[in-house]
C-alpha cells in the first residue's frame, strides 16, 4: 500500500495549497544528505476494500513523514474503522507510527478504542500494533474492556475488525460491580485462560482453570465457584462453568460438587439441573438439581432432597437453605428417620436450624407430624430367653 495511491490518500502531501513544509535543506551534495522530514498541518489517511467501500480512516492535526524510511509520525491521532462501509469503532491515541506507507500502523500512549453500536464497549491499552490490510489490532500492553458496571482485562487482546471476535491472552480478568461498590471496589470477579469473546453476539468461551469469587466490601470471600472451563452469553449473563464444577462457602465451611453448572453474573444465581452432593461440616446433602440466589444467601434444592447426618436422614421433595439465618424447610412428602427406636416420622414440611458442626435440628411447630417408633420390650426371666420384636408404636 503506497501513500500515493488512490486507496490510501495522504491529503495535504499531494496537495500544495494545504502543505506547510518546515525545516532546511542542506546546501551540501544531496549524496551524502538525509532528506528532512515533511511537516504537515493536517492528515488524512483513507483505505478503501477492493469494492470501494470505506475500510478506515485516520486524521492527526499535525504529522511527519520521513520519505527514505516510509515513515509518517502523527500526533493525537483519532481513527474510524468501518464494518461493512458503516462506522463501528473510534480509535485514537497520543501517538501514531505509520509504518511502511500504512502496511502497519503503531498506536501509543492512551489508546482507546470505543465501540460505536451495541454494549458501547471501550476498550484501551498503552499500546497497539494494526494491520490494515489483515484487519487485525493487537493490543500488547495493559489491555482491558469496560462496559458500565463491568471490566475485563488479560495481557494481550486481538481484535478482528470484519467479525468482531476478541480473543483474550494470559490470565484473563472480568470484575464486576454494584452501585454501591463502585469499579474501584468489585465485589465479583472471574479468572480464566485463554477466552474467545464476539462482541456482537455477546458469545464467550474460556479455558480453565475457572475461578469465581464473590466477596463484601472487606474483601473477605463470601462464595467461591471452580470450574475446568466456560461458555456462556455476556449479553444473557449466563456463564456455564464445566465439570467438575466445586462451589465453596468459606464461612459456612460449605463445599458442593457438581457437574456442569451455570452462573448468571447478572443476576447472582448459580443453578444445575444435574446431580450433585454438598458437605455442610457433618452433614451431606445431595439432590437433582439446585438454584442458588448468592444477594439472598438462598439455596433450593429440587427433585429427592436428601439430607444425612449422623444418628438421621431426612428425604423431601424440596429444601430450602438460607446460609445467612443457618435456617432450613424441607417440603412435600418430609420424611426424617432416626436410629434410634427406628422412629420414622412424616409431614408436609418440618423447619431447621443449622446448629454446631453443620448439624441440622428439625422441628414441626404448629405442623401435622405422623411419627412410628418402635419401644424395646422387656425380656422374660429364665435361661433361656425368647427375645420378642416390639411391635411399632405410631402417634
Amino acid at each position: 500500500m503506497n501513500l500515493i495511491d488512490s486507496s490510501v490518500r495522504l491529503q495535504g502531501a499531494l496537495l500544495i495549497s494545504s502543505l506547510l513544509l518546515t525545516g532546511c535543506v542542506s546546501e551540501q551534495p544531496a549524496s551524502t544528505v538525509q532528506s528532512p522530514p515533511f511537516v504537515f498541518r493536517s492528515l488524512k489517511l483513507e483505505q478503501k476494500n477492493k469494492q470501494g467501500v470505506m475500510d478506515w480512516s485516520l486524521n492527526s492535526p499535525e504529522a511527519r513523514y520521513e520519505l527514505t524510511r516510509r515513515l509518517v509520525r502523527a500526533r493525537e491521532p483519532v481513527g474510524v474503522l468501518y464494518r461493512n462501509g458503516k462506522p463501528s469503532f473510534t480509535v485514537r491515541s497520543d501517538l501514531a507510527l505509520v509504518v511502511n506507507d500504512g502496511e502497519q500502523i503503531l498506536l501509543e500512549g492512551d489508546v482507546r478504542l470505543q465501540q460505536l453500536n451495541g454494549s458501547k464497549l471501550l476498550i484501551q491499552g498503552d499500546r497497539l500494533r494494526w494491520r490494515p490490510e489483515q484487519g487485525r489490532l493487537l493490543i500488547e500492553q495493559r489491555p482491558r474492556a469496560t462496559e458500565k458496571d463491568s471490566r475485563i482485562s488479560a495481557s494481550e487482546a486481538e481484535l478482528l475488525q470484519q467479525t468482531n471476535d476478541l480473543t483474550l491472552k494470559g490470565v484473563v480478568l472480568l470484575e464486576r460491580w454494584s452501585k454501591t461498590s463502585g469499579p474501584s471496589n468489585p465485589d465479583t470477579t472471574l479468572r480464566t485462560g485463554i477466552a474467545q469473546w464476539n462482541l456482537d453476539s455477546g458469545l464467550l468461551s474460556a479455558v480453565g482453570p475457572v475461578l469465581a469469587q464473590r466477596r463484601d466490601r472487606e474483601g473477605t470471600v463470601l462464595e467461591q465457584l471452580q470450574g475446568r472451563a466456560l461458555q456462556g452469553n455476556t449479553q444473557a449473563g449466563d456463564l456455564m462453568i464445566q465439570a467438575p464444577v466445586v462451589m465453596r462457602m468459606p464461612r459456612q465451611k460449605g463445599v458442593l460438587q457438581a457437574l456442569d453448572t451455570t452462573w448468571n453474573f447478572r443476576t447472582q444465581t448459580v443453578r444445575t439441573e444435574k446431580p450433585f452432593e454438598a458437605e455442610l461440616g457433618n452433614t451431606r446433602i445431595d439432590g437433582q438439581s439446585f438454584q442458588a440466589e448468592l444477594e439472598k444467601t438462598t439455596v433450593v434444592v429440587n427433585g429427592d432432597c436428601r439430607i444425612q447426618q449422623p444418628g438421621e436422614s431426612l428425604n423431601a421433595r424440596t429444601c430450602r437453605w438460607n446460609w445467612g439465618t443457618e435456617e432450613v424447610l424441607a417440603e412435600g412428602n418430609v420424611r426424617l428417620r432416626r436410629d434410634d427406636n427406628e422412629q420414622m416420622t412424616r409431614a408436609g414440611r418440618l423447619f431447621g436450624q443449622v446448629g454446631d458442626q453443620g448439624r441440622i435440628t428439625f422441628t414441626a411447630p404448629g405442623g401435622k407430624v405422623q411419627s412410628q417408633l418402635r419401644v424395646p420390650s422387656e425380656q422374660p426371666a429364665g435361661p433361656n430367653p425368647r427375645r420378642r420384636r416390639s411391635a411399632p408404636v405410631e402417634f
